[in-house]
């Protein structure tokens, strides 16, 4: 993760091609986090399978998944959901994750959290 965002003032002084290089700008990408709390500590072969389907959900909207580990039995866990390409998810992808997760009868609780800098961090995002 880089350290900080470029002042306003910086920004204003870097031309596309600096902008696209540091992400920042038109190109500032978004992630939102994802974290599930589960009615039961899940054993392997129960967090492979609602794994393997969380990702097959996720491949089908061109989106990225990392983060969802812990020690096993598993009671909660979180990760990071990003796009494939350069770019952010949508608000629609955001809200089918969270639709799906809620649809689950493993999960108990799920918190789908706002869209965060992906390349800056959550404690410098605007």
């Amino acid at each position: 993760m880089l350290k900080q965002i470029p002042s306003a003032r910086k920004l204003a002084r870097l031309n596309r091609r600096q902008r696209k290089k540091l992400r920042v700008g038109e190109f500032q990408e978004l992630v939102f986090e994802v974290r599930i709390r589960f009615c039961q500590p899940m054993e392997e072969a129960r967090l492979d399978t609602f794994l393997d389907d969380f990702i097959e959900l996720i491949e089908s909207r061109c989106l990225v998944v990392g983060g969802f580990g812990g020690t096993l039995p598993l009671l909660a866990t979180d990760g990071i959901v990003s796009t494939l390409k350069r770019g952010s998810p949508t608000e629609e992808d955001r809200q089918a994750v969270l639709d799906w997760v809620r649809q689950r009868p493993e999960v108990a609780e799920v918190e789908v959290v706002e869209f965060v800098d992906g390349w800056y961090g959550w404690d410098d995002a605007p």
